[in-house]
């Protein structure tokens, strides 16, 4: 079974007033397998020189960890799924199809030393199938405005 491993240091953030976190440096993590993201197709997604997806969260990335409804709080340690939910984040914010995306916070999760237990990994999992979808179209909408924002390519000019 594929062990995510964080290459960078410990996760730093600062609390912002809309009580989100903000990265103070780039969170970087290998999945320990190939989901297929390859380098090229989403930003902050490559490969490492085992072939396994790496995903590095900018510095300055903003991020509600994971969104765990009230009633399911009980169950999760919040540091268990901290990395997790960053990584789910940053995923559906650069358009990583929502299964992947889904896949990304469930191998985070059960890994490293603060881990989530593996049936709490495959709860996190289950929920975010049944209810990431609104999550998910929302942040589609929000790239279509940065796309539709973004100033014109030069591509092609002479």
């Amino acid at each position: 079974m594929p062990t995510a491993v964080r290459r960078s240091g410990p996760l730093r953030v600062e609390r912002l007033d809309s009580g989100r976190r903000r990265l103070l440096r780039d969170l970087v993590i290998d999945l320990g397998t190939d989901l297929g993201l390859g380098s090229d197709k989403f930003d902050g997604f490559s490969l490492s020189d085992d072939g396994d997806t790496v995903i590095t969260v900018p510095e300055d990335f903003d991020t509600d960890f994971s969104s765990i409804p009230w009633f399911a709080r009980s169950l999760y340690r919040f540091d268990a799924v901290d990395l997790a939910g960053t990584c789910h984040d940053w995923a559906y914010f650069v358009g990583v199809p929502r299964k992947e995306a889904d896949e990304i916070w469930r191998l985070v999760a059960i890994s490293g030393e603060r881990r989530a237990k593996g049936w709490q990994g495959r709860l996190g999992w289950l929920a975010l199938r049944l209810l990431g979808g609104i999550a998910y179209s929302d942040h589609a909408r929000r790239r279509a405005k940065r796309r539709a924002a973004a100033p014109p390519s030069n591509s092609g000019a002479c």
